[in-house]
């Protein structure tokens, strides 16, 4: 974390309406994130100026888990480590609170979010075939790196 940077936690509700955009870089089915984005945690930091530059929603699970719903960098933020700073906070507030294993997925054809998890040290758990569909608010033909988004991989974490 930068001197200027400040991690900020916003409860549900309308404020949380005001970060819908950012959200919905991290799931391309705003179905999907308007049924979940009031719920758990949303960990947001926020940069000098006091914008928002990156996100993570975390929901609690049973068991000591927690799922990282929504993980998001404002694009003009990516790739200056934004996300690994974000990752490692949230992760320490998580331990701090008694959470023993996140979770979290991404789609198969996302190479640099499964590039990301893996650095931030998380491996690969499981395999959900056919979970982007249309059933779920998918639009067919999404794909990222010439590959067709189909399927969700899972990976974990322990923190305990």
């Amino acid at each position: 974390m930068t001197p200027a940077e400040l991690l900020d936690r916003i409860p549900a509700g309308p404020q949380r309406d005001d970060l819908l955009t950012l959200l919905l870089l991290a799931d391309d089915s705003e179905t999907q994130v308007r049924s979940y984005y009031q719920r758990g945690d949303l960990f947001v930091l926020r940069g000098r100026d006091g914008d928002p530059v990156g996100m993570i929603l975390a929901i609690d699970r049973p068991g000591g888990e927690a799922e990282l719903k929504a993980v998001a960098v404002a694009p003009e933020r990516q790739g200056r480590g934004v996300g690994r700073r974000l990752i490692a906070m949230v992760l320490t507030e998580l331990r701090g609170r008694g959470v023993r294993r996140v979770i979290v997925g991404t789609g198969n054809c996302s190479i640099g979010q499964l590039a990301f998890y893996q650095k931030a040290g998380f491996r690969f758990w499981r395999i959900e075939r056919g979970f982007f569909s249309p059933a779920r608010g998918y639009r067919e033909g999404i794909e990222e790196n010439g590959i067709p988004l189909r399927d969700m991989v899972w990976l974990d974490q322990e923190l305990a």
